[in-house]
């Protein structure tokens, strides 16, 4: 089965979409561990701050069907299709990696995002971390530390959420 990671956000009633998200993904796919979850800034807009996390899963299923069914749960979760990519969102499922596939074409793999955003990084060296990038075979810990490294000017604000009851209610 392929080594399949979700990045999972949401800025929008967050407690109530994260939870509805990862119990549609459960459902979808087979669950292997997720990471804890992030607290961050918005990016590219002004807007509420974010929970992020990230979502390893198991499943048969193509690249384009994995990335159709993320669609599908977005959608189920008030998500507009096509909306501004910097703007407010109830759900947000990206197809971080799939296996060890590198592909420019949507969805592009491995996604950019991992190298730009610490919310997308810190949580993928948390459940990840020695696994390689398929294109700079460095393991997502050793990137993780490049990145905090690199970034002490002007670093993403972000902070693991300690308090996470309400997920498992």
């Amino acid at each position: 089965m392929p080594q399949v990671f979700l990045g999972v956000g949401s800025n929008t009633d967050r407690e109530k979409y994260i939870r509805a998200g990862l119990e549609a993904i459960a459902k979808s796919f087979g669950w292997r561990q997720r990471s804890r979850i992030f607290r961050s800034e918005s990016v590219g807009f002004s807007g509420s701050d974010f929970y992020n996390l990230v979502v390893e899963v198991e499943t048969s299923r193509s690249v384009t069907e994995v990335l159709a069914e993320c669609k599908r749960i977005e959608q189920q979760n008030g998500r507009v299709p096509e909306s501004a990519k910097y703007s407010p969102r109830t759900l947000d499922i990206d197809v971080l990696l799939y296996d060890d596939v590198i592909r420019a074409q949507q969805p592009q793999l491995p996604r950019a995002e991992i190298l730009e955003n610490a919310f997308v990084l810190w949580p993928l060296a948390e459940i990840a971390g020695d696994l390689l990038h398929p294109v700079l075979e460095v393991s997502y810990q050793q990137l993780w530390e490049q990145y905090q490294a690199s970034n002490k000017q002007a670093p993403q604000q972000l902070e693991p959420l300690e308090n996470t009851g309400w997920l498992e209610g």
